[in-house]
């Protein structure tokens, strides 16, 4: 519990000082996460995702996948170049989210966003699950799953939210998917 509340004062530090992180997560990616923490709790972590100097989307880790952050002399660089490119000042730090557990942030963001990514990327065999959230309580999420041809499932997909590694939002992968829902009016 330690390395937990060690960590996550450090993100709230982050948050407070609005820094460009690296996140490590070792037993799941060999690539580091780049965003701006948004909300810390001991159990999750909310970032505005950067890749490749595009803001892309809402990313909610487990802290206990956390293996390094660090706000590094080239996370510093890139803060000032995103500030250049007036894509900082779209950073959402004044928005308000309630990261207290996986039902809570789920149900907050299904509000605003109509699509969701969840990952288990820890089992034995990763779990990518892509589509509308259906339902969500303590214990178990659900989603109307749809593939990658663009074909949803008569039934929602579940997942134990102990089981939830990472969930995604506003991507720009999410988005060109509900632009297409959109047109042909299936997200309801």
């Amino acid at each position: 519990m330690a390395k937990v509340t060690k960590t996550t004062a450090r993100f709230k530090q982050f948050l407070l000082d609005q820094s460009l992180v690296s996140i490590r997560r070792d037993s799941i990616d060999e690539y580091s996460i780049q965003g701006f923490v948004l909300a810390v709790s001991d159990e999750l972590l909310l970032i505005q995702y950067v890749y490749d100097f595009h803001l892309d989307g809402l990313m909610v880790l487990r802290t206990q996948d956390v293996s390094d952050i660090k706000c590094a002399a080239t996370n510093k660089f890139q803060k000032d170049l995103l500030i250049a490119e007036q894509l900082f000042q779209r950073v959402p730090f004044e928005k308000s989210f309630d990261v207290s557990s996986w039902r809570s942030i789920l149900s907050q963001l299904a509000k605003q966003y109509q699509l969701v990514i969840v990952e288990d990327a820890v089992a034995p065999e990763a779990e990518f699950i892509i589509g509308k959230l259906y339902s969500v309580n303590n214990s178990l999420v659900s989603v109307k799953y749809f593939s990658g041809a663009g074909d949803w499932d008569e039934t929602p997909t579940e997942l134990p939210t102990n089981r939830i590694t990472s969930c995604q939002v506003d991507t720009n992968y999410l988005n060109v998917y509900q632009r297409h829902f959109e047109r042909l009016n299936q997200l309801g």
